[in-house]
């Protein structure tokens, strides 16, 4: 791993701060093979000067409300996504590893694209033993059978920590989104999601009854990425219900499909998973409180 000071091509992402005596590696890359060749902690205010420096530009969010964010400079595409991992008393070690990668690997692949690095933050919750160190030790497995590099990744032991969130992962990609204002405005291809509510119903269902016949894995949208839904057809992943996304999603569609829709407040609380109401949301990560596809048929039949 080299420094990420010192001169480099223009067609490389790179940087450094050494006249206020600060050292402060970060990522690098080399756009003609995609390695990350350093990687390291810069606060926003740094990253801001650099992109600034180099008339790059960040956006805060992608344009219809699927919370990845996207970089671009020239030929060089970037796209983060980060989530909370969790870590449930209830679950094996497989199965909340399982869960910590499917979250931030269901909401990335709403980009259009597969990533290719992950980093990691774990917090180890207080009271956890020995299959914490395994769970964290299947996580590494789950991203390497998906050749996702790790570039990082750090443990502690936060003792004000109940069972639950327990760190989390960035995955980084390279390539443009498909899912783009751009693209969207042309009613290009898009893609196919899917299993929208499950995470409740397998987190319920596992703690009170000792499962439900959900296997993991079926909260996974990956098998469903290549099939693409037909031209001119827009269906759009909007995942935290109860912060609004739904309702935001709906009216940019709108703006942006030219078709309206007809909402009401009891429309609204149709579109919540099956079971939200009857469990506490203290048991759920944010990843996982509520998910819904809208589906915009350009013949005119709305679907949610």
């Amino acid at each position: 791993m080299t420094s990420s000071c010192g001169a480099r091509s223009s067609s490389n992402f790179t940087g450094c701060n050494e006249n206020k005596g600060l050292k402060i590696d970060y990522i690098f890359i080399d756009s003609k093979n995609q390695d990350m060749v350093a990687i390291g902690k810069i606060d926003l205010e740094e990253i801001n000067k650099i992109l600034n420096k180099n008339n790059e530009v960040m956006l805060k969010g992608n344009r219809i409300g699927s919370d990845f964010t996207f970089l671009s400079r020239g030929r060089i595409n970037i796209i983060f996504k980060i989530e909370p991992m969790v870590f449930y008393d209830f679950l094996t070690p497989k199965e909340n590893a399982v869960l910590s990668v499917l979250f931030p690997m269901n909401d990335f692949l709403t980009s259009g694209t597969w990533p290719s690095i992950a980093m990691m933050d774990f917090e180890r919750p207080s009271g956890a033993g020995r299959e914490y160190f395994d769970y964290m030790g299947h996580v590494f497995e789950i991203l390497k059978e998906r050749k996702i590099k790790v570039a990082s990744g750090h443990t502690g032991w936060y003792g004000n920590l109940g069972y639950g969130v327990a760190g989390t992962m960035a995955l980084l990609g390279f390539k443009r989104p498909v899912f783009s204002f751009k693209r969207l405005k042309s009613r290009d291809l898009f893609y196919s999601v899917g299993n929208i509510g499950k995470e409740l119903l397998y987190f319920s269902n596992r703690k009170n009854k000792g499962g439900n016949g959900i296997e993991p894995l079926e909260l996974s949208i990956e098998k469903y990425i290549a099939q693409l839904i037909r031209h001119r057809k827009i269906v759009h992943y909007v995942h935290d219900i109860s912060e609004g996304g739904l309702l935001r999603a709906l009216q940019e569609i709108c703006i942006l499909g030219d078709i309206g829709f007809n909402i009401n407040s009891s429309d609204l609380r149709r579109t919540i998973p099956r079971g939200i109401k009857y469990f506490s949301s203290s048991i759920f990560s944010a990843s996982s409180s509520g998910a819904i596809i809208v589906s915009v048929d350009p013949s005119g039949k709305n679907e949610f």
